[in-house]
C-alpha cells in the first residue's frame, strides 16, 4: 500500500503536467490576449476569478506565455484590482509547480537537471542560500519559471522562504507587464514606452547574467 501510494505521489504531477501540456498545445491558438479578453466575464469578480484559473493552467504549462496573462488583466481592471490579480495569480504560478515537484522528489531533480543543467550551475553559483536562489532565478528568463518552480520544489527549498524570495524576484516584472497592458491601446503614452523600455533592460540583464554565469562555469 505504501509503495502504491509512494508511487502515486512520484508520478501524479508528472501526469497532471502531461495533460495541461496537451490542452495548451490543443488550444494554443486561442491562447493570445485577444482571445481571453474576448471570452472573460463582465463582472469583475468572475474575471478575476477566471484569470486565476488562467493562471493555475500557465503554473503547470512551459508553452503558455505568462506575459500573455499579465497583459491582459493590465487591460481588463483598473491597475490597483489588476496589480492585485496578477500578483495573486503570480503566487499561484510559484506554489502548484513548487508542490508538485516537493512530491516528486530526487526523480524530478534528475529529469529537470538532465533537460535543463543551467538549473543546478545556477544553484551552485549561489553558495546554497535559498531565499537567494528564489529571488536571483526569478531574474532570470532564459530558464523557464515553471521549471525553476518545480526544481526548488523537488530540492526542498523551504515553502516560506520560496515563496518571498519568487515574489520578490517576480515585482518589478509584474509591475511593467501590468502597466504595459494597461496602455496597450494607447502606445504614444509615456506610460506604454517607459513600461516597454524597462522590461527590454530586465531582458537585457537576464542576458547577461547567463553569460556571467556561463563564463564562471568554463
Amino acid at each position: 500500500m505504501k509503495k502504491m501510494i509512494d508511487n502515486i505521489r512520484k508520478y501524479l504531477p508528472a501526469v497532471l503536467l502531461l495533460v495541461l501540456l496537451l490542452f495548451c498545445i490543443r488550444y494554443r491558438e486561442d491562447l493570445s490576449v485577444e482571445k481571453i479578453l474576448r471570452y472573460t466575464p463582465k463582472e469583475p469578480v468572475k474575471a478575476a476569478l477566471l484569470m486565476l484559473v488562467f493562471y493555475a493552467v500557465k503554473s503547470v504549462s512551459f508553452v503558455f506565455p505568462i506575459a500573455v496573462l499579465q497583459l491582459a488583466v493590465g487591460h481588463l481592471f483598473s491597475t490597483g484590482t489588476a496589480l492585485l490579480v496578477n500578483f495573486l495569480g503570480r503566487a499561484v504560478t510559484l506554489a502548484l509547480p513548487y508542490w508538485m515537484g516537493r512530491f516528486s522528489g530526487s526523480s524530478m531533480v534528475e529529469n529537470l537537471t538532465s533537460k535543463y543543467p543551467k538549473l543546478k550551475t545556477v544553484v551552485d553559483y549561489q553558495n546554497g542560500n535559498p531565499l537567494y536562489i528564489s529571488f536571483f532565478m526569478r531574474t532570470l528568463n532564459f530558464l523557464p519559471g515553471d521549471a525553476v518552480s518545480l526544481f526548488l520544489g523537488a530540492v526542498k527549498i523551504p515553502f516560506e522562504v520560496y515563496m518571498l524570495g519568487g515574489m520578490l524576484g517576480t515585482f518589478p516584472g509584474v509591475i511593467l507587464a501590468t502597466i504595459f497592458g494597461a496602455n496597450i491601446k494607447n502606445p504614444g503614452s509615456p506610460a506604454f514606452w517607459l513600461s516597454a523600455v524597462l522590461l527590454v533592460m530586465i531582458s537585457v540583464f537576464s542576458i547577461l547574467i547567463h553569460r556571467h554565469i556561463s563564463r564562471k562555469k568554463k
